[in-house]
């Protein structure tokens, strides 16, 4: 079943809770990093931003679901345990647009990166005494001239690193949350998930390409508090007015 957070109740849960369950997790479970392109992202020394996926099939029970404004995902293959930190990773899905027109060698455009069908892998290491992770993926990529689907106009690979980013097993407010892929991984709670603690850049050693994300979120997050709060002004006016006649 998929699970969209979007209220402020999520908010108060999170403050609330965060800290406590984050010192109980003793293992992440094998699962999905739904993450979203931030402001500061860099291939080949060109801004980039993210494309949506809308939908992405994760197979099994789960099948195709909406991923929210997810543009890239990241899947961890093993269970990682404090005797053994470090997991294997894969780059399951990255779409990105140039930020403005530029040139690739196909003239003035828009360019578009997605993954090439070779897989893009690395490990990930999480720290459970300090609560922080480090990561590597080798990234193959194709560049696109105009569009998703437009003739490939360039192909790299690239590394990108991570390290000391701080992590929970406490969604964030207004998180996509999706049963069994990255939330309730142990099918019961949230004791063995695996959520980054803020937004946190993938660095290129060499520089000149960088990725910054954050965890996905409901695109429409925004829109559900003003129509939770008109609905219990509703409720209010409706008791109000019950009150009244009653008297």
């Amino acid at each position: 079943m998929q699970r969209i957070s979007t209220s402020a109740c999520s908010a108060l849960l999170f403050i609330t809770l965060a800290l406590p369950l984050t010192g109980q997790a003793q293992q992440v479970n094998a699962g999905y990093d739904l993450l979203q392109t931030q402001a500061g992202t860099t291939f080949m020394t060109y801004d980039f931003m993210g494309v949506p996926l809308g939908t992405y099939n994760f197979g099994g029970p789960v099948g195709n679901v909406s991923v929210g404004d997810t543009d890239t995902i990241v899947q961890r293959l093993q269970n990682a345990t404090p005797a053994s930190p470090t997991v294997n990773i894969q780059l399951d899905a990255l779409q990105l647009e140039s930020t403005a027109p530029i040139n690739l060698g196909a003239g003035l455009n828009n360019y578009f990166i997605t993954l090439q069908s070779t897989p893009s892998v690395g490990q990930m290491t999480i720290d459970f005494t300090d609560h922080t992770f480090t990561s590597s993926l080798d990234v193959f990529f194709d560049v696109h001239v105009g569009s998703l689907n437009g003739p490939v106009v360039a192909a790299s690979d690239l590394v990108l690193q991570n390290s000391g980013t701080p992590w929970s097993n406490i969604a964030p407010p207004d998180a996509v949350l999706i049963d069994t892929i990255n939330n309730d991984l142990n099918t019961k709670d949230n004791a063995n998930d695996f959520w980054p603690g803020s937004t946190f850049t993938e660095q290129h050693p060499g520089g000149g390409s960088q990725h910054t994300v954050g965890d996905a979120t409901a695109p429409d997050s925004a829109a559900t508090l003003p129509l939770l709060l008109l609905s219990l002004a509703g409720l209010k006016y409706v008791r109000d007015r019950l009150a009244v006649s009653r008297g």
